[in-house]
Order: C-alpha cells, then sequence, then structure tokens
C-alpha cells in the first residue's frame, strides 16, 4: 500500500510552461486526503517554491521537501531543516579548477541564493536566476569559504558540456554525486546528498517502507529515487534510460503525466477498499 508520493517538479510535475495543471492540484488533493503524503523531490533550491508550495496547499504542518537534488530536507514551510549536506571548500575549488581546464563557468547555489565570483554572467548562470526567481550576488573567492554550498554548478554550451562527460564520470565519482541536470548544467553534490539517499532518510524518520513509496521523474537526477522507491514511474518525455530504469512509464508532462498516474494510484486505493 502506497503511503507516500515523491515527485520532481522540472520535466514532471510542471509543464512545459513550468505550471500546475488545474487537473492536477485537484487530484493531489484527493491523494493527501486518502492519508498519502506528497513530497516534492527536486533540484531547485528551497527559495524558489513558496508558489507551488502554496498552490498545492503543503504549506502546513507534516509536510516534506526534498531541495536543492537532495542536499537539503525540509519541512514544506522552511522553519526546520533535519538534513543539509554542504560541499567543502576544498572540494568546491577543486570543480572550480575543473571548469577552467574544460571552459565552463561556473556558480554555486545556498539556501542564501546564486553566488559566483565572476564579474562577468554568462547566459546560462543568468537562466538559472530566473528560473528559480533569485538573484545573483557577486563575492570574491574567499567569500564562498564561509556560505554553505549545496551545489556548484559547472554551466556552458551543450557541446562543451558533453565533452566534459567522460572526464567527470572517470575522475570524480569518488568525490562527488554529480549529474547533468539540463543541456546547459552539470551539477556537483556531497556524496551523501541525492535525492535517493534523502527520500530513503525521510522514510526511515516516519516509519514508512521503500515498498510503501511512489517516485516519479523524468531525469538522471531522480534515477536515485526511482530506484529507491517500490513503484517508480518515469515521464512519457523522459530520456530512455530512465524510461528503463522505471516500472512504470506514464504520459508526458505536456499530457499531465503525474495526474494520469496519480489517478491510478487512486483508483487502485478504491479498488482495494471495496
Amino acid at each position: 500500500m502506497i503511503k507516500l508520493v515523491a515527485i520532481d517538479l522540472d520535466g514532471t510535475l510542471l509543464n512545459p510552461q513550468g505550471e500546475l495543471s488545474t487537473s492536477v492540484k485537484q487530484t493531489i488533493q484527493s491523494v493527501r486526503q486518502e492519508k498519502i503524503k506528497i513530497v516534492l523531490c527536486t533540484g531547485r533550491p528551497f527559495y524558489s517554491l513558496a508558489p507551488l508550495i502554496k498552490q498545492l496547499q503543503l504549506h502546513k504542518e507534516d509536510e516534506y521537501v526534498i531541495s536543492f537534488n537532495g542536499a537539503v530536507l525540509s519541512d514544506a514551510r522552511g522553519e526546520t531543516i533535519f538534513f543539509e549536506q554542504a560541499v567543502s571548500y576544498e572540494n568546491f575549488l577543486q570543480v572550480l579548477y575543473l571548469g577552467q581546464q574544460l571552459g565552463l563557468n561556473y556558480h554555486v547555489q545556498s539556501k542564501e541564493g546564486i553566488f559566483t565570483s565572476s564579474l562577468v554572467i554568462d547566459q546560462y548562470t543568468a537562466y538559472d536566476s530566473i528560473l528559480n526567481r533569485v538573484p545573483i550576488k557577486i563575492v570574491k573567492l574567499d567569500e564562498l569559504r564561509h556560505i554553505p554550498i549545496y551545489k556548484v554548478m559547472l554551466v556552458g554550451e551543450k557541446e562543451r558540456i558533453d565533452a566534459a562527460i567522460p572526464q567527470i564520470l572517470s575522475n570524480w565519482s569518488k568525490q562527488f554525486n554529480h549529474m547533468r541536470s539540463l543541456d546547459c548544467f552539470y551539477e556537483f553534490l556531497p556524496l551523501q546528498a541525492s535525492k535517493g539517499q534523502t527520500l530513503q532518510r525521510l522514510t526511515e524518520q516516519l516509519g514508512i517502507q521503500s515498498n510503501e513509496v511512489l517516485a516519479i521523474g523524468d531525469n538522471e537526477n531522480d534515477l536515485s529515487m526511482l530506484q529507491f522507491a517500490g513503484i517508480s514511474v518515469a515521464m512519457g518525455n523522459a530520456a530512455q534510460t530512465i524510461k528503463q530504469q522505471a516500472d512504470y512509464v506514464t504520459k508526458s508532462n505536456e499530457e499531465d503525466g503525474v495526474n494520469h498516474s496519480l489517478l491510478q494510484l487512486l483508483n487502485e486505493k478504491r479498488r482495494i477498499k471495496s
């Protein structure tokens, strides 16, 4: 019996315009009425989630959000952090130097915003700022020593990221949890931080077993939570490698695939009850 549904945002719960459909908002409330928890699991920073949390009516007690791709587990109000894991300054410098070698720029995400020491802001860092509705703060490199860094982002043209991946995979997997989140973004997190690991921490905190978890996602950064969940669902717009790892494939985010999956869950629960 499913007790918790973990849902990615971009490319999954949100449509291509970055919005929630009226149908999925209504269905999520129906799922919650069945005493099933809805947990947003996103690569976005927590501070960008307030409008979505409010629309989904998750801004109440005993609701949880996994943000920064698993680096932070908090209550949905942002009042209590149950788990956080930051990249050390020394490890951050290694990623910075790697980016310089590969011709990629960088910025970092913290609970205080987006930071960089670059005096010229490129289009990719600007896009991340727009996506998360947060300003970019330019600081001296040494100042980042005192800021909790949840994600280090190497950013650049798709072709440069493509070319960098073999070197990253062969040299950095023992030091970081790393993944490509968009064509122009490659993320580095602490080894202890992933959606799957943090979802496991939450379920242990709540006394929920992995076979009581349904996870829905579309991208590489969702893979760990799809592997953890008892039932995993890939979006119709997901990469083929993600679909191959999932138990089921639903419709695309343009076709409201999350709503479709949740309605199936409700129908199954009602069938069992009857």
